[in-house]
């Protein structure tokens, strides 16, 4: 618990610290053995969204090279037309025959070897090998794993360790100030898991389709010579530092927030410069986004827009909330001398 206004001397200070650094780093320790235990489930889910984005492409390039029209399914091939007083079961099984036939040719033709300038055929399927990851380094793999205990260790037990953190800071706040680090707290863990989310479910498969599909339109003579495949390292920055940005992100209605409840900048001025902000916000995206199309941008500037929109109107709320209570306090205050 958060300890009662009381004056500290600087060595208790120190001691309630210290205290509070122990209570945060066991409950660190606690979280990232608890992933360690799920660290093959843990680094599946990683990879989960390369191996989505791999199959759309792969879906996406096979569809292009398939000729002819797309069949719908083994049952719904247009079945042969027989004489009239043919047996019904067999002309069935004939028909179910010739589409079972139809769909391991088509399926035969998706993964047909490419041909050569000399009309030979080369040892490729497709343009796409199966997807992987390359490990690298030798030890890549377990610091990699490592590292990724630890980051969702990190994740788990930050309630705890923003409570431990608030719990030293609240010492030298007052009952009042307090009230908001129990409101802003939680809400700030919830928008950087929201943040978080929709990165992971959303952008990451779309980010990586785009990333991987510039190379594989790069043939020589009809054949790919460029491997779309990521190092496993490279590949775990870019979630880990992605993830880490659309998190803070999504802590802009906290920050309008504050700065509107501290008086740093008014919500006047924050409201009248909504253009600005605008502009700005959309520049970020634009840098911020891994892709150039502007869909992707746009579906990266929306979200942020809309957090600072949602800033705004809750510093409205809170303040006149605030006008409210004190115009009470003012009119309880005169109703004595009335």
């Amino acid at each position: 618990m958060v300890k009662p206004d009381v004056e500290m001397t600087f060595g208790e200070h120190l001691v309630e610290l210290r205290r509070r650094v122990i209570l945060a780093l066991l409950g660190l320790l606690v979280s990232t053995i608890l992933c360690g235990i799920f660290w093959k489930q843990l680094t599946a889910a990683m990879v989960r969204p390369y191996k989505v984005a791999y199959d759309k492409m792969a879906a996406d390039i096979a569809a292009e090279e398939t000729p002819g029209p797309k069949p719908e399914g083994p049952d719904k091939a247009a079945p042969t037309a027989f004489p009239a007083g043919t047996d019904t079961a067999l002309a069935g099984a004939i028909n179910r025959l010739e589409a079972r036939l139809e769909a391991i040719e088509t399926r035969l033709k998706a993964i047909s070897p490419t041909v050569g300038p000399d009309n030979k055929p080369v040892a490729y399927s497709g343009k796409l090998p199966p997807p992987r990851l390359i490990q690298g380094g030798p030890i890549t793999g377990y610091m990699t794993i490592i590292t990724l205990c630890i980051i969702c260790g990190i994740i788990v037990a930050s309630p705890w360790i923003i409570y431990q953190i608030w719990a030293f800071i609240g010492v030298g706040l007052h009952a009042h100030e307090r009230k908001y680090v129990h409101i802003y707290g939680p809400f700030s863990f919830f928008l950087f898991v929201a943040g978080a989310a929709l990165f992971y479910f959303y952008f990451l498969p779309m980010f990586l389709q785009f990333l991987m599909g510039v190379v594989t339109e790069v043939l020589v003579d009809g054949v790919p010579l460029i491997d779309p495949s990521f190092f496993l390292n490279d590949y775990f920055k870019f979630v880990a530092v992605m993830t880490l940005i659309c998190g803070i992100m999504f802590q802009t209605p906290l920050v309008v927030l504050f700065l509107a409840r501290t008086g740093i900048i008014p919500l006047g001025t924050l409201a009248r410069q909504q253009r600005v902000v605008i502009l700005v916000m959309v520049i970020l995206a634009a840098v911020i986004t891994p892709t150039v199309d502007p869909v992707s941008m746009m579906a990266m500037a929306v979200p942020l827009i809309l957090l600072y929109e949602l800033g705004l109107v809750l510093a409205w709320m809170a303040e006149r909330r605030a006008r409210r209570r004190k115009q009470l306090e003012e009119e309880q205050g005169a109703s004595p001398s009335d």
